[in-house]
């Protein structure tokens, strides 16, 4: 796999069908619904200007895509630190469990460190069991438990 690089207009097509598995795997477990560009053009372009959404390509193919953003956490009673979260991950689902998602949290790790950030954070739905596994296994330790009220 070729390094994790800041997505191109042109693979808009491939990201949106990588996400749109995402957004099937989410609404299997009542957590989301489906829908054909999850990363409407307009979207998409933003991200890529505000340098957030990355493609991981494999001999010049998107197989994978990572949307994060830093920011200041802390306030005034906490110390502020950078850190670094991440919205969204996909990999190809054919090509699942072949380390692409591992290379692109090591990728992602090193550009924040490089950043000045202190940690990465991001939210996982709890019946997402998989995806748990696969952040313990990139470093990732449960910190907080999230509450939702569905209104």
């Amino acid at each position: 796999m070729e390094f994790l690089e800041l997505a191109r207009p042109e693979d808009w097509e491939d990201i949106n069908r990588i996400a749109r598995q995402v957004c099937e795997l989410h609404a299997s477990w009542g957590s989301g619904q489906v829908v054909e560009r999850p990363y409407p053009m307009d979207y998409y372009l933003e991200c890529i200007r505000e340098k957030k959404l990355y493609a991981a390509r494999r001999n010049g193919t998107v197989v994978g895509y990572l949307l994060f953003y830093f920011w200041q956490a802390g306030g005034p009673a906490a110390a502020r630190r950078k850190m670094v979260s991440i919205d969204d991950i996909g990999v190809e689902q054919s090509l699942r469990n072949q380390g692409i998602g591992q290379r692109m949290m090591a990728d992602l790790r090193e550009l924040a460190q490089v950043e000045g950030c202190s940690a990465i954070q991001l939210y996982v739905d709890a019946p997402n069991e998989n995806a748990i596994a696969f952040y313990k296994k990139c470093g990732l330790h449960i910190a907080n438990h999230g509450m939702l009220m569905n209104l």
